[in-house]
């Protein structure tokens, strides 16, 4: 399909929602790309045929995208595999003759957002304690290098975090507040630096209607602060944001499932997961959620003390908000979705998969 739009990991969050607009639309254009056919169950009832296409293997991307005038690339998966499968999504893309890639990245690649006049094509922090940041700046640096030679328009969006129905930035803090494991750090004043996921379709799609090369943060246009987002989710949940712990801003404390991530992340962890038996894997999984089980509770109730993360922490102790005014400027104004109609569509997806008690 010549003028197709290739969605190179369909079957995600992202993906999923762009495919279903798309036909609630009446388009017909999309051309949803997964690795296999398990990732049709997310959008079977719409009955679009997908192409199977591994962005581990550019022959397989190649017959996959053939005949496609887009490509958008939202792949997912582990950190280690985000540069290899960026550099195969675009040499697939190049030689799809596609005219434009749309590649996803993140805000995170800057840490925490210190500069309210942050450049958008501000290089990615290097030293990031993430994996996942670190590889998305590499598969930046990827791209970076490859807009000067014009085979294809390549633009990058930089999303905050990317909230709605059917997001783990809901489902993860409801659920906390709902069993009483919620935590702000400080007293919540930091900045919440949300995308909302149908206004991410949206300048997806402006971006291929328009291609401009280069980088652009997208976020949504209210800014609520930790505590306002809590609040708002915790109203509608019924839940008692007196309850909601406080954790310290000064610096982050480690805990026991922070080492267990950092080893997780390494390359040996990986090669020798692959090496070993299921059953050991099974028992050596049991033994870490026992460790992790002690480690929660030392700290009080295994059922209501908060597990702090890094990323939460980190994210909770950003200042300053992303700033997005070259998209704008650049692809027009996208974003639809006001805060409190964006937290009405979480709340009712929330309430039908059951995660308000009250409902059942």
């Amino acid at each position: 399909m010549r003028g197709g739009i290739a969605v190179v990991g369909a079957g995600g969050f992202v993906g999923a929602r762009l495919l279903e607009m798309a036909v609630l639309d009446g388009r017909a254009d999309i051309v949803p790309v997964i690795r296999s056919y398990k990732s049709v169950a997310r959008n079977a009832n719409l009955g679009v045929p997908h192409r199977l296409g591994d962005a581990m293997r550019q022959e397989s991307l190649e017959r996959a995208l053939e005949g496609c005038d887009a490509v958008v690339n939202l792949t997912t998966g582990d950190p280690s595999d985000i540069l290899r499968t960026t550099e195969n999504v675009y040499a697939a893309a190049v030689a799809a003759g596609a005219r434009v890639l749309v590649h996803l990245s993140s805000a995170t690649v800057y840490g925490q957002i210190e500069r309210p006049d942050l450049p958008d094509d501000a290089p990615p922090r290097r030293d990031h304690w993430m994996p996942y940041a670190r590889q998305k700046g590499l598969a930046e640096d990827f791209l970076r290098r490859r807009m000067a030679d014009g085979r294809l328009a390549i633009v990058v969006l930089r999303p905050g975090l990317i909230w709605g129905p059917g997001s783990p930035w809901v489902l993860g803090p409801a659920s906390e507040l709902v069993r009483g494991a919620a935590y702000l750090v400080g007293d919540g004043s930091g900045i919440c630096n949300l995308m909302y996921v149908d206004d991410l379709v949206r300048s997806i799609h402006a971006a291929i209607a328009r291609p401009v090369t280069g980088f652009y943060n997208v976020a949504d246009d209210e800014r609520p602060t930790w505590r306002a987002f809590y609040g708002a989710l915790a109203a509608g949940l019924g839940a008692d944001m007196s309850a909601v712990h406080r954790v310290p801003s000064d610096r982050y404390r480690p805990r026991l499932h922070d080492h267990l991530d950092s080893v997780r992340s390494l390359r040996a962890y990986r090669w020798l997961k692959d090496r070993l038996s299921l059953e050991t894997r099974a028992a050596l999984k049991l033994s870490l959620a026992d460790l992790r089980r002690r480690d929660e509770t030392d700290a009080g109730s295994a059922r209501t003390s908060p597990v702090v993360t890094r990323t939460f922490w980190d994210l909770q102790t950003t200042w300053c908000p992303l700033p997005t005014s070259l998209f704008r400027a650049t692809f027009g104004h996208q974003n639809r979705t006001s805060l409190s109609s964006g937290i009405g569509a979480s709340l009712a997806w929330l309430r039908f998969i059951g995660v308000d008690e009250r409902a059942r």
